[in-house]
């Protein structure tokens, strides 16, 4: 029964569901673990060396084999070298810093940081600091005007019929609503009700995602948040709320606050830290670009990359988004260095490369 699993049988299934989430969005976008495909790797440092073929391959498989053999086995060292494998494979590209692939390795850490014969309360703990910060600064950072603008137009297209007034109170309610359920899962009195509003939330979400066609990417995280937030919080009870913060307080939990509430803060107060990396998700106010060519570039790109050529008022334009998705299956990562990058490596084809107006970067999602 539900109602009477151990902490410790928390903490694996937890740990069992983070890496089933990695391991269906894998096979769902392979490419984004290799470095031979059309589009370019993204490293966040210029001297960082890039693997190739064939060791681009064994990494990925390795990577791949070491969290299935990691299920079954548990071993600490194992849970450790995942997630050092993860970070070197996202320093070598930025773009697989997504967030249900960010969530999962910071659950995975929240879990292996302590030493294998700590008190598996302490763990969950921690654990449960990952999931109150998914869902409080979701809410959080979707309290912008972008957000407010997409949503309600979304709603009006989507849903017509209902009353537009109600559609509008519902929208500038959703951010806070978002944040009161990270909040009231730390409250024994409202613990189930925030656990049942969370699965209907991504229920909601998994069911127009297949209403809508597209997004499939996110439905492997929704159900392992789904499952997950029912295993941790259904038949947990707490003193106090304040213990998921203070309680069993050693250097290991300082870590993971400083992952789950000081990095996010400081996003959310100076934009310091990268915005995916601080529970920006579908906050509407993330920059996503189209790079305007100019007829000269047009010319001189390579045929791999003119194959995604659009075209507006005569201008070719390349859709970033799209380009990612042909191959990494995922979101262009949305920091402005990225696109930075994105825009140097296209104007090294030109003939001069620092030639003005050889591209124009353009918000389209605004």
């Amino acid at each position: 029964m539900i109602t009477n699993i151990t902490n410790e049988q928390k903490v694996n299934y937890v740990r069992i569901l983070a890496i089933l989430g990695v391991l269906i969005l894998m096979i769902y976008a392979p490419k984004l673990w290799i470095t031979t495909k059309v589009f370019p790797v993204i490293p966040l440092f210029d001297w960082l060396p890039i693997p190739t073929n064939p060791l681009d391959y064994i990494l990925a498989g390795s990577f791949f084999l070491l969290q299935i053999v990691y299920i079954f086995q548990n071993k600490r060292w194992q849970g450790l070298l995942i997630l050092a494998l993860y970070i070197y494979l996202s320093l070598v590209d930025q773009n697989r810093l997504q967030p249900y692939f960010y969530q999962s390795f910071l659950t995975i850490l929240a879990i292996e940081v302590f030493p294998k014969k700590t008190d598996y309360k302490k763990v969950l703990y921690a654990v449960i600091l990952v999931f109150f910060a998914t869902y409080f600064w979701s809410g959080i950072q979707k309290v912008n005007g972008e957000f407010y603008i997409q949503w309600l137009s979304a709603l009006e297209k989507h849903f017509s019929f209902l009353p537009h007034i109600l559609l509008e109170y519902f929208t500038y309610a959703v951010p806070w609503l978002e944040a009161s359920m990270g909040v009231l899962l730390l409250f024994n009195k409202t613990r189930k009700f925030a656990v049942l509003f969370i699965l209907l939330m991504h229920a909601t979400i998994t069911f127009l995602l297949f209403y809508l066609g597209y997004g499939y990417n996110v439905v492997p995280w929704n159900i392992q948040n789904m499952l997950s937030v029912f295993i941790i919080f259904w038949s947990l009870k707490t003193i106090n709320f304040s213990d998921f913060f203070i309680k069993f307080f050693n250097k290991q939990k300082a870590v993971i606050l400083v992952f789950t509430m000081l990095l996010p803060l400081a996003n959310n107060l100076t934009g310091f830290y990268d915005n995916l990396l601080s529970f920006h998700f579908f906050t509407a106010d993330l920059n996503y670009y189209n790079i305007i060519l100019s007829e000269e570039l047009e010319d001189n790109l390579p045929a791999h990359i003119q194959d995604f050529y659009r075209y507006k008022n005569g201008k070719a334009y390349l859709n970033m988004n799209e380009w990612a998705q042909y191959d990494n299956k995922v979101l262009f990562y949305p920091e402005e260095r990225i696109i930075n990058y994105m825009n140097s490596y296209l104007k090294s084809f030109a003939k001069n490369p620092n030639q003005e107006g050889l591209t124009t970067l353009k918000i389209y999602n605004h």
